[in-house]
């Protein structure tokens, strides 16, 4: 007869190997990324994503109480744990950090459609929320020549990147777009 011990035992090791190769996965995509101008952080919890740091503070937390009471046979759980925490918090935060490229924006780099060229952007709004700046990009779903819907791609910028981001914007988009009647306050309208 199987123990429930040895199914949880055989859960957690396969969610661990899951977490693990989704790791890479998005750790790869990172570093395929090229000419990054500029990033940041953008996750909940003081720029790092909210689940997953405190998941890992948890599982930190419950190995120091393991080794202090001498749960030793707790061990292999634990060390199964501490790696899902590590590997859900790196994927987490580099799908949370936004890149500025010299190609395009990227805002997760695990989805596709949050990535945009900025040579397909055809318009975009701008709105200044005062610790930050708010901008909303639209480009088509498709190619330009195929009929197609527009998407729109939403942006919050910090405030310690508004110069840096600017100037990007004025080099790659300022030869289509005036910025000086860009900036509209009643972005609500297009919602």
């Amino acid at each position: 007869m199987i123990q429930i011990a040895t199914v949880h035992l055989a859960i957690v090791a396969l969610v661990t190997l899951g977490t693990t190769m989704i790791m890479m996965v998005t750790a790869s995509n990172a570093l395929r990324l090229r000419n990054i101008e500029i990033s940041w952080r953008s996750g909940k919890l003081f720029g790092y994503p909210l689940f997953s740091t405190l998941f890992l503070g948890v599982t930190i937390t419950l190995s120091v109480l393991v080794y202090t009471q001498q749960l030793y046979h707790h061990t292999v759980t634990m060390v199964c744990y501490n790696w899902i925490g590590i590997t859900w918090f790196i994927t987490s935060y580099l799908m949370s950090k936004r890149f500025i490229t010299d190609h395009g924006i990227v805002k997760n780099i695990n989805d596709p459609s949050q990535t945009v060229a900025w040579n397909r952007i055809m318009d975009y709004v701008e709105r200044n929320t005062g610790r930050e700046l708010k901008y909303i990009f639209f480009y088509p779903e498709h190619m330009p020549g195929e009929r197609s819907r527009s998407i729109r791609l939403e942006l919050d910028v910090p405030g310690g990147k508004k110069l840096s981001f600017g100037n990007i914007l004025q080099r790659k988009l300022g030869r289509r777009f005036s910025l000086g009647e860009r900036e509209i306050t009643g972005i609500e309208q297009l919602k």
